[in-house]
């Protein structure tokens, strides 16, 4: 009988190989599992707390992104707040300024905001400038290099005192209309690249229409209802702003909207009604009367939406199941904004900021504003329940905690003017789910990546009529992916025909209809095998040298599972491994290459 001799590997070589094996490692594999790993991502309305470690739910009380959007309407620009450190973090300018400062009513004049599931905001300005309205897409992070000098120049608060300056050009890009010189704000005039997009909507004889509505629904598209004119909703592409579907007529003077999980559009006008409209089906639309007080801001939770009275009344009360408007409230107040905090209690109020339980009617507390009254505008709740107004005269922001103690006045722009879903809770709230994103550096460019698997462990829960979806982008910019669209990821699925250096995993967790959380365990991503891998004495072919060195290395393991030769990801070299890079040989039988002197001979030693 023969014996098998052992394959006889140089020790100097396998302290290169495995040197070259822990080089082409940087992690392009990656398994998210403790606390640690989750945390490597963005937790929204998610957590991992104590007992239930090591695995991601939905939080008890709504959260969302932990930033702020206000529209300056006497500046034309946006405020970007963080709500943790009270900061403006950015502003953005949302056209070219008309010197209408002191005058929300002049001009572009944005106004109405929406949040979107990756937290970046669409702004509407309304524009009294005899232009069509036009909606704007900023991103939460990331941009677009349009001057290719490696960066992403944005607005940024340079000098870290909490404020943007205007005046200062290391703080606030302004726009200048020469590219070309038209009265349009066009794509090559958007110097700040955390600005996706601008379009203006309706086309050349909308220009008294005044974009005064806007929110977004379960898909991702946009919702804009026009206030005058031909008074309508449009329906836009998040990805490039196009008009998708639209003019959907309904002839209110449309005020604000919010859409539900279904899919249905609740439209606030400013008077006694309240649009209907199935963004599904927009043919489907209605306009019933409230009989409560005139309209104004806009609210909902899952079984409710809540009008604010701007003449008393506190607010109305719809019912989506039975269709019935009532007025609950033990306490009548005029105001303009209302929201829904994230224990489901409404929020509204002036130069006293009120607390009301959404069920009874009861008022929980009253708390006075600072400021006094100062044209308040919004009550806007964020990712910590803290509760913000929006002070249009005084130019600027007080928050409140969730029990209504004072916290803070945050100066932003001119005339403050924002009422809207600002933060992105009532989209998240409304849709019942929680998001986590996480983003892999494979460590090169041009990876091709295999698969992303979830829920192997077992903690991984699902309740009926609960979700887990997993959706991934993928680009050699990192910069480059929030303006992507997501692509839906199927469990185990190989591979996901996704390219490039970085690649972002979104997970949206979605409750059961009894508010039950699904549990996301972990989530594995995994690249393509580099077959190139399989040449071990970097000689340019795969050979029998090759394999003789995997075998080798049979029992070695590695870290993290992938890293090269370990081509079937097991975080071991075994012979499986050989036998995946005898079918990389670049000849026949696995032969070594032929040279002027023959076949290159090995000398044992």
């Amino acid at each position: 009988m023969m014996s098998k001799r052992p394959t006889w590997v140089p020790a100097y070589l396998v302290a290169v190989v495995l040197a070259l094996c822990s080089v082409a490692s940087q992690a392009q594999d990656a398994t998210y599992t403790l606390d640690a790993d989750f945390d490597l991502g963005t937790l929204t309305n998610v957590n991992h707390d104590s007992p239930n470690n090591d695995q991601l739910q939905i939080n008890t009380t709504t959260s969302t992104f932990p930033i702020l959007w206000i529209a300056n309407a006497g500046e034309d620009t946006v405020s970007r707040i963080n709500t943790d450190t009270d900061c403006e973090e950015g502003r953005y300018e949302t056209w070219f300024f008309g010197n209408h400062m002191g005058n929300a009513f002049a001009g572009p004049a944005p106004s109405r905001t929406a949040v979107d599931g990756d937290g970046n905001v669409y702004v509407a300005n309304r524009h009294f400038d005899n232009k069509p309205p036009s909606v704007m897409k900023i991103l939460q992070s990331g941009g677009i290099d349009r001057n290719s000098n490696g960066v992403i120049d944005t607005s940024i608060d340079v000098n870290g005192d909490c404020i943007i300056d205007r005046n200062d050009p290391a703080e606030f890009i302004k726009l200048l209309d020469n590219n070309p010189a038209n009265g349009i704000l066009d794509p090559a005039e958007l110097l700040d690249e955390r600005v996706a997009w601008v379009v203006q909507v309706g086309g050349a004889g909308a220009t008294s229409d005044l974009g005064r509505s806007l929110c977004i629904a379960p898909n991702g598209n946009i919702w804009l209802g026009t206030f005058t004119g031909g008074a309508a909703y449009y329906e836009l592409d998040p990805a490039t702003g196009a008009t998708l579907s639209g003019p959907h007529f309904n002839f209110e003077s449309n005020y604000g909207c919010l859409v539900d999980s279904d899919g249905t559009l609740y439209g606030a006008d400013l008077g006694f009604n309240m649009a209907i409209l199935d963004t599904n089906n927009p043919a489907d639309f209605s306009n019933p009367a409230t009989g409560g007080p005139q309209n104004y801001g806009i609210a909902q939770d899952s079984g409710h939406v809540y009008l604010a009275g701007l003449n008393g009344g506190s607010y109305t009360r719809y019912n989506k199941t039975t269709g019935v408007f009532d007025n609950p409230a033990a306490v009548s107040v005029a105001t303009r904004g209302i929201s829904v905090d994230g224990n489901g209690d409404i929020v509204l109020g002036t130069s006293t900021i009120y607390k009301f339980n959404a069920t009874t009617g009861a008022v929980i507390w009253s708390t006075p504003n600072p400021v006094g009254f100062s044209d308040q505008r919004g009550v806007i709740v964020d990712s910590n329940n803290n509760i913000w107004v929006v002070n249009k005269n005084s130019n600027n922001v007080t928050k409140f905690d969730e029990d209504g103690n004072f916290l803070a006045t945050v100066p932003v722009g001119n005339q403050p003017y924002t009422y809207s879903d600002a933060t992105g809770l009532s989209f998240v709230s409304s849709s019942g789910s929680g998001f986590w994103n996480v983003v892999n550096d494979g460590g090169s460019i041009d990876i091709d990546w295999d698969s992303v698997t979830w829920n192997t462990e077992p903690e991984a829960f699902i309740p009926p009529g609960g979700s887990i979806t997993v959706e991934a982008r993928a680009d050699n910019d990192l910069n480059s992916l929030p303006i992507l669209p997501f692509t839906p990821v199927t469990n185990g699925s190989s591979p996901l025909g996704l390219s490039g250096r970085y690649i972002e995993v979104k997970a949206t967790l979605t409750a059961a209809p009894d508010e039950t959380s699904p549990v996301l365990s972990d989530l594995s991503i995994a690249a393509v095998a580099d077959e190139s891998a399989c040449d071990m004495d970097q000689d340019g072919d795969v050979d029998r040298d090759d394999v003789k060195i995997i075998f080798g290395l049979r029992g070695t393991t590695v870290a993290p599972p992938g890293t090269p030769p370990d081509l079937d990801g097991d975080g071991e070299i075994t012979v499986l491994d050989a036998r995946k890079c005898v079918l990389q040989c670049t000849l026949d039988n696995c032969v070594r290459p032929v040279t002027k002197g023959g076949p290159v001979r090995r000398i044992n030693r």
